[in-house]
């Protein structure tokens, strides 16, 4: 049983968060969470730290879980590393929210976000991602990104999935430029979804079935059988894995297990996003009041139209940037990502389009990817 999905997306908006007190407070508190502190190494080394929101608590997931995010649930995440020959610390904080979480963790992800932002003195890029659209850069992270049923319930108790619970799972390869060479994404999908072009495994609880699609790579090979594996290891062995190849004569075994042949998709089938127009968009009061303009579209839109004393968003359709310029003031700064937001309903773009926030004097290397590949 899944607990009811009664978050918001509109309603998890950064802007909300903006005057200096309260900024001055999140800092002080961020200082003191338990989550983050000195002992923890953020904000003063390198690497990967997810956590996951239990009880209105930030809770450090074990390293062993990385990569698994259960839906019912809202995660932080934050990424700190350094550009070669530079000891200057990036960082890059997301939070996730699960198809099924509450509102309470969706908001408390949020709140939570902004504070580990104060923490580290407002440097890091922040992200917000749902579920099943996930940027990425975030999926970089992960040599394998899952995103199975459970959670924490509304009570906030822990529960799992019921036992042997059939489950059909999509192994695809991200193809993540900058990220793990063999990132792959595995996610629950109907049987409709079966393809030539990937690898798919049905877990029917005693006995995972892994199917390669005769077009699927290595990668996704590979990475299907570890993924299996691994399950099988957190089942303590009870569980028997068996594969088979797209035209094998045993596939029927396969079939069986599913409850029968369904037609299967060549990987042309498997549709793509379409070409989409970058648009660039200026937020500025320098006439006295906060004034959105557009400012070009299409091949137009270069670093030449970017001022510093103002704040931009840029929408490139799978994502939406707020860039903000050194020189913008308080006011512009803090409406960004509200205006981001306003944007996205009014244009009818899905609510679930990852906003990010970057700076002019930090680190923006996935904006200037958009801004000069789109």
């Amino acid at each position: 049983m899944l607990k009811n999905s009664t978050w918001k997306l509109e309603e998890t908006n950064l802007a909300l968060f903006g005057s200096e007190l309260e900024k001055a407070h999140r800092k002080e508190e961020g200082a003191l969470e338990k989550a983050w502190g000195k002992e923890t190494g953020v904000g003063s080394q390198t690497g990967l730290w997810v956590w996951r929101i239990e009880q209105f608590q930030v809770v450090a997931v074990p390293k062993k879980d990385y990569g698994t995010f259960y839906n019912g649930d809202s995660y932080i995440i934050l990424n700190t590393y350094q550009k070669k020959d530079s000891e200057v610390l990036l960082h890059d904080i997301h939070f996730w929210l699960g198809e099924e979480t509450t509102q309470d963790e969706a908001g408390t992800a949020a709140y939570k976000t902004v504070e580990l932002d104060d923490y580290l003195d407002g440097r890091p890029i922040q992200h917000r991602e749902v579920q099943g659209h996930e940027s990425k850069q975030l999926l970089s992270y992960f040599k394998t990104f899952a995103t199975p049923v459970g959670g924490v319930k509304s009570g906030f108790h822990h529960w799992s999935a019921p036992e042997y619970v059939a489950r059909f799972l999509m192994v695809k390869s991200a193809a993540i430029a900058g990220g793990h060479k063999s990132s792959v994404v595995v996610r629950e999908v109907p049987t409709s979804m079966i393809n030539s072009g990937d690898v798919f495994i049905l877990d029917t609880g005693k006995v995972l079935y892994q199917w390669n699609g005769k077009e699927s790579s290595g990668i996704e090979k590979v990475k299907a059988a570890e993924y299996a594996h691994g399950i099988e290891a957190d089942r303590a062995g009870a569980v028997n894995v068996e594969t088979f190849d797209e035209g094998d004569r045993d596939s029927h075994v396969f079939w069986a297990a599913l409850g029968g042949e369904v037609e299967v998709k060549p990987a042309s089938a498997v549709t793509t996003e379409p070409e989409y127009v970058k648009k660039l968009f200026r937020l500025s009061d320098a006439k006295g009041q906060l004034q959105f303009t557009k400012e070009g579209s299409g091949p137009e839109v270069t670093n030449a139209l970017l001022d510093s004393n103002d704040v931009f968003i840029l929408d490139v359709q799978h994502e939406i940037f707020v860039w903000v310029g050194s020189g913008a003031n308080a006011q512009e700064h803090k409406n960004g990502l509200h205006y981001a937001q306003e944007y996205l309903k009014r244009e009818g773009l899905p609510s679930h389009t990852p906003i990010s926030k970057v700076f002019e004097d930090g680190d923006h290397t996935m904006f200037d990817n958009a801004l000069n590949r789109f």
